[in-house]
């Protein structure tokens, strides 16, 4: 009897651990955006409110080998911006990546950053950039920038990693973005706009 209690107790407290996974820790009505706890191996951390209303909203999660992912929601305090990737502001925003990992590794002491061209591209529904950047203490660090407009919404995520191996979990971490946001109808089903994973900076 104490064994199947025991048994009955350990089987609940899994399933409720199971289930912690897919708690919203952020929902977003105005723009119909869900955010889990878990984001395909990735634990959420905290919401960042950046202090001008047109900045939104960052949502900080982290996975056990240090890799670090940001997500930014924010509008600019623009209306009527297209879904995907093409439109005027999303080409803009893309357009000043670069200056923005520049800035963001001065805050956080890295030594250089640079552009890397060449590295195959993880989803058509997203514009993509890669950085490499070295550390203080000399090592690499690697960032990889996705970008792209959804409900009136332009959405950046950035992940940095202490290794290029992070890579290849990529593909299925965007895609959980993508349903989170709601993208999985009509334009971005997953066998078409996620391309295999592969190509990621250089070790």
């Amino acid at each position: 009897m104490r064994i199947a209690l025991l048994l009955l107790l350990l089987i609940g407290s899994a399933a409720r651990a199971a289930g912690s996974a897919d708690e919203i820790v952020h929902d977003d009505p105005f723009a119909g955006f869900r955010f889990p706890r878990v984001i395909s191996g990735y634990t959420f951390q905290n919401k960042m409110q950046y202090p001008r209303v047109g900045l939104g909203y960052g949502l900080n999660y982290a996975d056990r080998m240090g890799t670090a992912v940001t997500i930014v929601v924010y509008d600019l305090n623009e209306t009527g911006i297209p879904d995907g990737t093409a439109g005027p502001g999303v080409v803009k925003q893309f357009e000043e990546i670069d200056a923005s990992i520049a800035q963001m590794a001065r805050q956080n002491g890295y030594r250089a950053v640079d552009r890397v061209a060449n590295v195959t591209p993880l989803s058509k529904a997203w514009l993509q950039a890669n950085h490499e950047l070295v550390r203080p203490d000399g090592r690499r660090a690697f960032s990889y920038s996705f970008l792209r407009a959804q409900n009136g919404k332009y959405i950046k995520v950035r992940v940095t990693a202490q290794t290029n191996a992070v890579y290849a979990r990529l593909p299925l971490f965007l895609l959980s973005v993508s349903r989170a946001i709601g993208m999985m109808s009509g334009e971005t089903r997953p066998t078409e706009h996620l391309a295999p994973a592969g190509g990621g900076l250089k070790p």
